[in-house]
């Protein structure tokens, strides 16, 4: 959406009470904080944390030396004659001159248009869309998605994104890769440090985001859509558990613990979120979207315990896996979660969570990949078990992580209820496929034990070991599209043809069904490619 000029809608608004009948920047201002005059907007606009009266709105500034002002419009039309709130805001050098601007007093369930601007610059003009007040029985439309590895393919599922009709979207983690994970790039990754592909620095996370925020087609969806960030491990570093590294840092510079937080910085600077001031890196939290839906966000790397036997795929059933004081969300986490989950007036509790609580095995109760709940398995367990204990209805997980499209039913065991401990499903899982990083079986391609394993997880395969898992897809790339309406969730899989063309029409790969009440995954069937 290509952005409005400031200076033709002065000239051209003479009518209507909400306009503004002046320049905004001929306004009186303080002397102590330079004004924007000549700046650039190359990571376009973004809105986040939408409630039903208000918003968090964003962009970075280019060209910029010290803090400076420049000006924010939101109207409710994309010609701005009938503007809602005006104001100045600050970029900081403090903040790599991001701005985060929150709003309230908003009208809920409408959609707004927004724009910065300075004396001689504009950015896009974006739009969103406020939630549903808590009584709505109007359906929600929310899109989410998670990978994103630059180097590996052309944002082409964003395009497709971009355009669909959503309340909102979530990115489930991995919006950034710290390093390059493969050795045929599509295209060039020429961040780096230390002349090596991965950063550790702030400087070095920032320029990840630059690069990333770069791509016309994922600025494009984060204009489009009010956006809602959770991180996984990439934003940091690969299987990274708490403050202790991963394994797959190729020449680490800086302690870990530095590193982490740059990572997180980094993080918060680039996304449309306020961060809490008394819990600074807290991502996890609720946002209520009418009656119909209350989306859950979890944070799975911040507090977990490190993975059993190492982060090994292929971990065969590691004794640790079990122990009881293994934890993937933290003691406090877990309790905010089962406390949201019981009080919770909403028919959906849509839970936005990084890796897959469903288990994966290959061969039949052997699970795969500890860096998942499977590594954490007793607190799985009690979870599932507290949901089905509390009645607790309606439970749908929405994950990222894997590459790979899945469906199907979340037991205590993650498995069907008599493989191996008993428990019927007590809520349902929707794993979406990736914008473009490698599936399971390319991943773990030049693995030493990747010949048998491989073999494992094709598709028929991973059905016969998974009966619980009722649909899997392991070559597409793409997103999912989730609609929460009173008696039923539908979830669609949007998939692209290609993401080594610049251009690539999607298509719906599966279309899912869940009744209230049921926590069965029906397949109502797809398109073809």
């Amino acid at each position: 959406m290509a952005g409005i000029s400031r200076r033709k809608f002065l000239t051209a608004a003479a009518g209507g009470a909400a306009v503004l009948a002046v320049d905004p920047l001929a306004l009186v201002r303080p002397a102590a904080l330079a004004e924007a005059a000549e700046a650039g907007f190359s990571q376009g606009v973004g809105s986040g944390q939408a409630t039903c009266e208000g918003i968090t709105l964003w962009t970075r500034v280019d060209g910029l030396e010290q803090s400076s002002r420049l000006r924010l419009e939101v109207a409710r039309d994309p010609g701005f004659r009938k503007v809602v709130h005006s104001d100045r805001v600050t970029a900081r050098a403090r903040q790599n001159f991001t701005v985060h601007s929150r709003l309230a007093g908003l009208e809920p369930g409408e959609q707004y248009y927004y724009r910065f601007f300075t004396r001689g610059s504009d950015s896009p003009v974006g739009r969103f869309r406020t939630s549903l007040p808590a009584d709505s029985c109007e359906p929600v439309r929310i899109g989410f998605f998670s990978c994103q590895d630059y180097e590996v393919g052309f944002y082409t599922a964003h395009a497709a994104l971009a355009d669909e009709d959503l309340d909102m979207v979530v990115c489930l983690g991995d919006y950034i890769y710290e390093r390059s994970f493969t050795d045929d790039p599509v295209r060039n990754d020429p961040t780096g440090e230390d002349g090596v592909s991965e950063v550790e620095t702030l400087a070095g996370y920032r320029d990840k985001y630059a690069l990333y925020n770069s791509d016309p087609n994922l600025r494009r969806m984060r204009q489009n859509h009010a956006l809602m960030a959770i991180w996984d491990d990439h934003e940091v570093e690969d299987n990274y558990a708490a403050g202790r590294p991963g394994e797959a840092t190729e020449q680490r510079d800086l302690a870990f613990r530095r590193r982490r937080r740059n990572g997180y910085r980094a993080f918060f600077e680039h996304m449309p979120r306020i961060r809490n001031g008394t819990e600074a890196d807290r991502i996890y939290g609720s946002l209520r979207l009418g009656g119909n839906a209350e989306l859950f966000l979890l944070d799975q790397r911040q507090y977990r315990s490190d993975q059993p036997c190492g982060d090994q795929i292929g971990f065969a059933n590691c004794p640790g896996a079990f122990d009881r004081d293994r934890t993937l969300l933290g003691a406090a986490q877990e309790r905010w979660l089962k406390r949201g989950l019981t009080d919770s007036t909403a028919t959906w509790k849509v839970v936005g969570n990084q890796v897959m609580i469903m288990a994966l095995d290959a061969p039949a109760t052997n699970p795969v990949n500890p860096d998942q709940w499977d590594g954490y398995k007793a607190e799985r367990e009690e979870l599932i078990d507290f949901i089905a204990r509390e009645g607790i209805e309606d439970v749908s997980f929405i994950t990222g992580d894997i590459h790979t499209f899945f469906a199907g039913q979340v037991t205590p065991s993650g498995r069907q209820p008599s493989q191996p401990q008993p428990g019927p499903p007590a809520a349902t899982e929707f794993v979406g496929g990736s914008i473009t990083s490698e599936g399971v079986p390319e991943a773990i391609g030049v693995d030493p034990v990747s010949t048998e394993l491989v073999a494992l997880l094709d598709e028929p395969t991973i059905r016969a070991n998974n009966p619980h898992i009722e649909f899997v897809d392991t070559d597409f790339k793409g997103y999912g599209v989730l609609e929460a309406r009173k008696e039923e969730l539908r979830v669609d899989y949007r998939a692209v043809r290609s993401i080594t063309r610049r251009r690539s029409p999607a298509f719906t790969l599966q279309r899912f069904r869940v009744q209230s009440g049921q926590p069965n995954v029906e397949v109502l069937g797809g398109g073809s490619p």
